[in-house]
C-alpha cells in the first residue's frame, strides 16, 4: 500500500515570522528544500524559502505584470507552462521525500494554485499585527535602500505609497483567510506572539496533522534580538484602512482560536 505523502505550506505575510517557524520545522525534521535562500542582516538565520517555488511565484505575479509588492486582490492567471513547472516541482519533492514542505510568503496570493495540485496539502497560516509587521518590511527596506542592496524602487515604493505595508499586509492575510474558510480542516494558523511565548508547535503539527517530526522547542531558533516591533502608533494615509485591518486581524485571531488554543496540545515540548 503506497503511503500518502504529507504535504505542509507554511504561508503567511512577510516579516510575520514564517522563516523562524520553518527554521523550527526545519531543525525538527520537515524536509523544506534543497536549496534555499541564504542568510542576509535582516534575516540572519536564513529565509529557509525553496528558491525553486520562490522563483516559479516570482514568474506568475510577472506574468500577471505585478510584483511581491502588490496590495490588490490578485486572481492569477496561471499559463500552462507554470501548472507544468509546479506539477514537476511536486513529483521531484515527491520521489524524494513522503513529508515534506515549503515556505514563501508569496505563497499566500497561490494556495488556491497549490491547494488544486496538492489536495490534502496542509497549510500552516503564521502571523503577525499589521502594525509591527508592516513596521518591519519598511525598517528593511530602509536598510537596504541606505546599503545600495537590490533595486532601489522596490525600496523607495514604501515611501511613495505610505500605506503600501499596511495595504499589503490586509491583501495578503485576506487570501490566506478565505483558503482557511474553505479548507477548514486543513488549516492551522498560529500568531507570532503565540509562538515565541513558547507554544509547542512542532508537537501541534504532529498531534494535528499525523507526522513525526522531532519535538525542538521554539527556544532553539528565536531570537528576540534580531526582531523589531513598532514602538509608538502607526500612522496611515488612509484612516479606513485601521478598521479594515483591525477586522482582519480579528478574524485571524478567532482563526487561530478555532484551530489551535481552543485544542491546544500538551506544553511539555
Amino acid at each position: 500500500m503506497d503511503l500518502v505523502p504529507t504535504e505542509i505550506i507554511i504561508a503567511g505575510f512577510h516579516r510575520s515570522g514564517t522563516s523562524m517557524v520553518t527554521q523550527l520545522l526545519h531543525a525538527a525534521g520537515l524536509f523544506v528544500g534543497d536549496d534555499l535562500l541564504g542568510a542576509v542582516p535582516s534575516n540572519p538565520y536564513g529565509h529557509f524559502e525553496d528558491r525553486e517555488i520562490v522563483k516559479l511565484h516570482d514568474r506568475i505575479l510577472q506574468d500577471n505584470g505585478v510584483t511581491w509588492q502588490t496590495a490588490r486582490p490578485l486572481t492569477p492567471h496561471i499559463g500552462p507552462s507554470r501548472w507544468r513547472e509546479a506539477a514537476r516541482i511536486i513529483t521531484e519533492r515527491r520521489i524524494a521525500r513522503d513529508v515534506w514542505g515549503f515556505k514563501d510568503p508569496r505563497a499566500c496570493l497561490f494556495l488556491g494554485m497549490w491547494k488544486h495540485l496538492l489536495p490534502a496539502a496542509k497549510v500552516l497560516v503564521v502571523f503577525r499585527s499589521a502594525v509591527d509587521s508592516a513596521y518591519s518590511l519598511e525598517r528593511r527596506h530602509s536598510t537596504q535602500y541606505f546599503d545600495g542592496e537590490g533595486p532601489p524602487e522596490s525600496h523607495l515604493r514604501f515611501w511613495r505609497e505610505p500605506d503600501l505595508a499596511i495595504r499589503m499586509w490586509i491583501e495578503h492575510n485576506e487570501a490566506v483567510l478565505r483558503i482557511a474558510d474553505r479548507y477548514p480542516d486543513d488549516c492551522l494558523a498560529v500568531s507570532f506572539d503565540t509562538v515565541t511565548s513558547g507554544f509547542p508547535l512542532v508537537r501541534l503539527v504532529n498531534e494535528r496533522w499525523g507526522v513525526e517530526l522531532d519535538p525542538v522547542a521554539t527556544h532553539r531558533v528565536f531570537d528576540a534580538t534580531v526582531t523589531s516591533s513598532r514602538t509608538y502608533p502607526m500612522t496611515v494615509s488612509d484612516p479606513a484602512l485601521v478598521d479594515v485591518a483591525m477586522a482582519t486581524w480579528h478574524r485571524l485571531g478567532d482563526l487561530e482560536r478555532r484551530t489551535v488554543l481552543d485544542r491546544e496540545p500538551s506544553r511539555a515540548a
